[in-house]
């Protein structure tokens, strides 16, 4: 299991892959499989492979100790033959970030609980990333008690330009009466240049330490 917390002060990365089938996705899986544990990898504390439900894109939340760390595997010669080997059946969108806020209880990821989890990616000038993180961070008193809402951690691109969010659900029938309520305006609906990204998916595989 998998917890999110900001006092760790992980560097943390979204890794996206975008397949154009399930058998992509299959491939993904298989080869992440085969890996050791994370223990063996220096500085890696988890990875947390999400299957996207749309058969068409794979979630990894990767917890780091630290950037020195994560640049250090990347560099690996297997890291290089892997990455390859991934990016013949996928496309890949890197994320650095830190954690900045967490719902309370902050989320955690577990196979013994496979929620459904909605990924958020908001993209925004820098210019605009307070904006964006000050909409994305404000918690209305309603969700504690908005049937079948578990929880959510934001993070702030390390580039700049996103802002992501990672929510936890029980089940997408919540999530998306959820999305049908009436709501107030979005501040980031005013600014230029915003994009939005929404991933849907379920935790399948998780490499951590043991």
């Amino acid at each position: 299991m998998s917890s999110i917390r900001v006092e760790d002060g992980y560097f943390t990365l979204f890794n996206i892959f975008h397949t154009e089938d399930p058998a992509g996705q299959k491939v993904l899986f298989d080869q992440w499989r085969s890996l050791p544990p994370a223990n063996v990898q220096p500085g890696l504390v988890s990875g947390n492979f999400h299957r996207g439900l749309d058969g068409r894109s794979v979630v990894n939340y990767a917890q780091w100790e630290s950037k020195e760390a994560y640049d250090a595997f990347l560099s690996e010669r297997a890291t290089q033959g892997r990455l390859g080997s991934a990016l013949t059946v996928s496309r890949l969108d890197n994320i650095p970030c830190e954690v900045v806020h967490t719902w309370h209880p902050e989320p955690r990821i577990s196979l013994d609980r496979p929620l459904f989890t909605v990924v958020i990616v908001v993209r925004s000038a820098p210019e605009d990333q307070e904006a964006v993180l000050k909409e994305m961070t404000y918690d209305p008193p309603e969700l504690a008690a908005t049937p079948g809402y578990v929880s959510h951690a934001v993070h702030r691109g390390l580039d700049g330009e996103h802002v992501v969010k990672l929510a936890q659900w029980e089940d997408e029938e919540s999530f998306r009466a959820f999305l049908d309520r009436p709501k107030e305006p979005s501040a980031i609906d005013g600014l230029d240049g915003v994009s939005v990204e929404l991933y849907f998916s379920e935790i399948e595989y998780i490499r951590e330490r043991v």
